[in-house]
C-alpha cells in the first residue's frame, strides 16, 4: 500500500468513484426527503471533482490517492475549517471512498490514519465527519477511528 497526492492521471477514476458516491447518497436521501433527486449527477460530480482539485493543491487540505500495486483503490479528502460556536479550528474528514473491490481490507482504516495524521500536522483542536446513518460501514469506521455521534440530521418530505 502506498499513499500519494492527487493527480491529473485519477481524473477519470476519481470521476467515477465520485459518481457512484453521490448517486448512493442520493438515493439515501431520497428516502428521508419521500422524493427522488432533481439535481443533475453529471453536474455534481464536474463540481466536485473541480473542488478536489483545488483543494489538492492548498496547504489546508488534504487530498491523498491509496494504491495498491500501482493501481489507485482509494480516496480521502480532509480539510479544516474555524467552528464559530466552540471558537477553535477544526479537521474536517470531506470524503472518504474505496473502490468496491477492495472494501475489507484495510484500506478506509490506512485512508483514515492518514487524514488523522494530516489533522494533527495541522494543530486542529477537534475533529468531524458527517455520515449518513444509512451507511453502516462508515459509521463504524469513524467509530474506530474515535469519533462519536454528537449530531443528528434528520430528513422529511415536504410539499411537493
Amino acid at each position: 500500500m502506498s499513499i500519494r497526492p492527487l493527480q491529473a492521471g485519477d481524473e477519470s477514476q476519481v470521476r467515477l468513484w465520485l459518481a457512484a458516491y453521490l448517486a448512493e447518497h442520493q438515493r439515501w436521501w431520497a428516502q428521508g426527503y419521500g422524493r427522488a433527486p432533481t439535481a443533475d449527477l453529471t453536474e455534481l460530480v464536474e463540481r466536485d471533482w473541480q473542488e478536489l482539485q483545488q483543494a489538492s493543491h492548498s496547504e489546508k487540505h488534504l487530498v491523498a490517492v491509496l494504491e495498491l500495486e500501482n493501481q489507485a483503490v482509494g480516496i480521502v479528502q480532509a480539510g479544516q475549517r474555524a467552528d464559530r460556536f466552540q471558537g477553535f479550528v477544526i479537521g474536517v474528514l470531506q470524503w472518504i471512498y474505496v473502490a468496491p473491490e477492495h472494501r475489507g481490507q484495510g484500506v478506509a482504516d490506512e485512508l483514515m490514519r492518514r487524514a488523522l495524521a494530516w489533522m494533527d500536522t495541522q494543530q486542529v483542536s477537534g475533529r468531524e465527519v458527517f455520515v449518513t446513518a444509512l451507511n453502516p460501514a462508515a459509521v463504524a469506521l469513524y467509530r474506530r477511528h474515535g469519533f462519536e455521534v454528537a449530531d443528528y440530521r434528520m430528513l422529511g418530505p415536504g410539499n411537493r
